[in-house]
């Protein structure tokens, strides 16, 4: 009897100390934090990484890691003509950015997957999507991007983002996406 009483008594202190202790707070308990990028990788900078994602997010393009996981989403308005595989002369500065960033980072392989939304036909969305993914990983490529392996995919409209089917290169589905896990070792 007399333990069940101070057991009673321990947790009744306890609730209260723990009242008294959270109304004391002026602010909330989860503060905004920046984006944390993880560890350093010999010759790129946390910083310079943050800033050039920063800049792309700023420009429609968006930047998305997790852990050790990166996806760089770019619409497909923003590169090609439309309906095309034809780079826009504007792009380049973009895709000069990209190669820019992905150099910061060492990494073995990088996937490059172009998607659309609905065309005349499945084997149309493919091709061009394919043959989208191919001039975006040759221009980074040439830019001088380090990877051992550059793999290429045209989705079609297989994995909309979505389920408005908007034709045409202006919709959310029609989009670029690169994709690479950063080698730390």
């Amino acid at each position: 009897m007399r333990v069940v009483r101070i057991n009673l008594i321990r947790a009744v202190g306890l609730a209260a100390l723990l009242m008294v202790t959270s109304c004391s707070r002026d602010y909330w308990a989860l503060d905004k934090e920046e984006p944390k990028y993880p560890c350093k990788v010999l010759g790129a900078c946390d910083a310079t990484i943050m800033k050039l994602a920063k800049n792309l997010n700023k420009k429609g393009v968006k930047v998305i890691t997790i852990g050790q996981d990166y996806m760089i989403s770019i619409p497909a308005s923003y590169l090609f003509e439309p309906e095309t595989p034809h780079l826009k002369w504007k792009s380049y500065a973009l895709l000069n950015e990209i190669a820019v960033f992905l150099k910061q980072f060492r990494k073995i392989a990088i996937n490059i997957a172009s998607y659309s939304s609905k065309y005349i036909s499945p084997q149309r969305e493919h091709a061009l999507t394919l043959a989208r993914s191919r001039v975006v990983s040759e221009y980074l490529w040439a830019q001088g991007v380090d990877s051992r392996f550059i793999f290429t995919e045209g989705l079609g409209s297989d994995k909309p983002i979505i389920a408005y089917t908007q034709g045409g290169d202006n919709s959310v589905n029609a989009r670029v996406e690169i994709t690479f896990r950063r080698a730390v070792a």
